[in-house]
């Protein structure tokens, strides 16, 4: 009997169900990962991706394994390649999300069309459809989520080892050549100088994962509530990514964490923050799960028909970080270098976007898919939403983040702006927030400030306002049609 263990963002030997379930079974394994170009999340995913399969096909050539990547049709490789090699069983991590709910539903089509047995394997805390209400309905508000996940801590599964050896289980059928190359468009986008600069942030892979936990913990973690909304702080755990591709399993880490609170070196409330953090995560994927939907409509139908606006030049200027307002251009070519950003800006960034600029969620939502390393479809989908504010456990309509406030907060000494926005690095930190105000300031230091730097285009609180023009009257033709029904 031979199985086919189907890697999709689960790039790890680690508490890896559907190997191990293959292993126990001392039965021959194929390992692959299909990769379809016109089936993916976004080219920052693909840069990282890239260098995640290399570092897969080496930790698993180590213990005598081999991993397949074919490129192309999807459908048509999963075909060939169950032909190829006579398989008798698919094992594979569910995924919410696209492209990979689509590519699941294939695999079910083709397995049963060859009557082959499919085994998906659960890689979250708890199974989604055990966590519910007393009345058995899905959550929808992230705290009473949290709340039931809470109790349920102490019964999610240990995590498994990764094997020792992988050896006897290899198949005997040699695979096409090609199957053992890189995908050739991954092997592209990884020789491009952006994606070379973004990644050179970075170490990749399921290794490099396990040691950022510890650099993390060990460094860190005891500060985490306390500096976790400063950017220019090194206080978060930026483990998303690896999180992400599943070179880290969410399950393996909780373990961790909650070993940690049992010693003494460790603070105990940091390490509840950090795990709340992750189960914010959870939520998204268990969001996804029962509203599959949600990555392109709005959960809100009051906001199905919002008026959003079509500016062209207000979308690249934020997408290239020249907004005219510091702290939201320093994220947005934090982003840009690196293929990550800072949470609190995240939000910054995506409230300007959706409440000053009156853009929609979807355009930032696209931009974030294609240039965030970490762009889960699920919390992608759901952080918009909820900051756009027609999500579920939404923010309410009247809550802006004001730039400026925030950036004097959590920005004081403007260093995180400072240092990806290079040109007002000789601007005294109390002008930087909002130099458009201080433009006769900043020209008596001999730096005339529209030469060096976008003077805003929208102004902050005429946008506020205008916002909550707009939702009021929304929310007030809403209320006129229910009504009339």
């Amino acid at each position: 009997m031979t199985s086919l263990v189907w890697f999709q963002r689960d790039l790890r030997l680690s508490d890896h169900a559907p190997l191990m379930h293959a292993l126990k079974r001392n039965q021959k394994m194929v390992f692959a990962y299909l990769h379809d170009p016109a089936q993916t999340i976004g080219e920052a995913n693909n840069a990282w991706l890239a260098q995640s399969l290399i570092e897969l096909q080496k930790t698993l050539r180590l213990k005598g394994g081999e991993l397949l990547m074919l490129e192309g049709d999807f459908s048509e490789n999963f075909d060939q390649l169950l032909r190829h090699y006579q398989i008798d069983e698919v094992l594979y991590h569910y995924e919410v999300g696209e492209p990979f709910l689509s590519q699941q539903n294939l695999v079910l089509q083709i397995c049963q069309q060859y009557q082959i047995r499919l085994q998906p394997f659960d890689q979250a805390w708890y199974p989604a459809e055990q966590v519910l209400t007393q009345k058995g309905q899905n959550y929808s508000v992230f705290t009473p989520f949290y709340k039931k996940l809470l109790t349920l801590l102490n019964q999610v599964a240990y995590p498994l080892e990764a094997p020792k050896d992988l050896k006897p289980s290899n198949p005997e059928k040699s695979p096409l050549t090609t199957w053992l190359d890189l995908p050739s468009s991954l092997h592209k986008i990884r020789q491009t100088p952006w994606a070379k600069r973004m990644i050179s942030h970075w170490q990749v892979g399921e290794n490099q994962a396990w040691s950022r936990v510890k650099s993390f913990c060990d460094g860190s973690l005891n500060n985490y509530p306390t500096q976790r909304d400063y950017p220019a702080e090194p206080a978060t755990s930026k483990l998303s990514v690896h999180l992400q591709f599943g070179e880290l399993s969410t399950r393996e880490l909780l373990h961790h964490l909650q070993h940690l609170k049992r010693l003494p070196d460790y603070d105990t409330h940091a390490i509840d923050s950090l795990i709340r953090q992750l189960a914010w995560r959870e939520f998204g994927r268990y969001l996804l799960h029962f509203n599959p939907l949600l990555e392109r409509e709005s959960f809100q139908s009051k906001f199905v028909n919002f008026p959003w606006d079509d500016d062209e030049d207000n979308l690249l200027d934020w997408q290239q970080g020249q907004t005219g307002v510091p702290i939201i251009d320093a994220g947005m070519r934090e982003l840009w270098q690196t293929g990550w950003m800072h949470n609190r800006v995240r939000m910054l960034v995506a409230s300007w976007l959706t409440k000053n600029a009156n853009l929609s969620w979807r355009e930032g939502q696209a931009w974030f898919a294609n240039t965030l390393i970490d762009a889960d479809p699920a919390n992608n989908a759901m952080g918009w939403q909820w900051v756009a504010g027609c999500g579920v456990d939404a923010a309410p309509y009247y809550r802006l983040f004001n730039p400026v406030v925030q950036s004097e907060r959590f920005d004081p000494q403007a260093e995180y702006i400072k240092h990806w926005l290079p040109e007002l690095k000789l601007i005294p930190a109390k002008w930087v927030h909002a130099p458009w105000q201080h433009q006769n300031k900043i020209l008596s230091l001999g730096f005339d400030l529209i030469k060096i730097y976008p003077i805003p285009k929208i102004d902050l609180a005429r946008s506020r306002h205008d916002h909550l023009d707009r939702v009021q009257a929304q929310k007030t033709y809403t209320q006129a049609l229910q009504l009339q029904n």
